[in-house]
């Protein structure tokens, strides 16, 4: 197999000594959803085929579908390609939040996965690429990030 053609995931995983509902709302109010990806978020459905829309300091506007919801354990959105959100050839990138209860605390997984083959997303610079290249690609809100010790 082409390695430029093989898929890149991105996947982190971080044990929070707080109860999985105090995790679930880090990722799912608005307020705090903002702290994980750097950008206000201006609207949050939360439910399948609901949308989340995002704006940077910019103004510049991302919007997602949201997937599946199943509090207080998963959520899943797809980022939309298009900056209205419409269709496109490529249907987005896909962020799975999953959350576990584990001894001393709660484990969330997040993990995305391009729609593409990496050798597709290059001409594109794709989120996922660069978060590749971070030493910490999800990055977690301040009030849970005082948990990670």
């Amino acid at each position: 197999m082409n390695p430029m053609r093989s898929r890149a995931r991105v996947e982190k995983r971080v044990v929070y000594p707080v109860g999985r509902e105090e995790v679930w709302a880090a990722i799912t109010r608005p307020e705090e959803l903002s702290r994980w990806f750097g950008m206000e978020v201006v609207s949050l459905d939360l439910r399948p085929a609901g949308r989340i829309v995002f704006k940077d300091g910019g103004g510049t506007s991302r919007r997602a579908l949201v997937e599946e919801v199943e509090p207080p354990c998963r959520f899943v959105f797809r980022w939309l390609p298009t900056p209205a959100g419409g269709p496109a050839r490529d249907p987005g990138s896909r962020v799975d939040f999953f959350l576990e209860e584990v001894p001393g605390g709660t484990a969330l997984t997040v993990v995305e996965t391009p729609s593409l083959a990496v050798g597709e997303m290059i001409p594109m610079v794709g989120p996922v690429i660069l978060a590749r290249s971070m030493p910490d690609p999800i990055g977690a809100p301040p009030r849970i990030m005082a948990f990670s010790g």
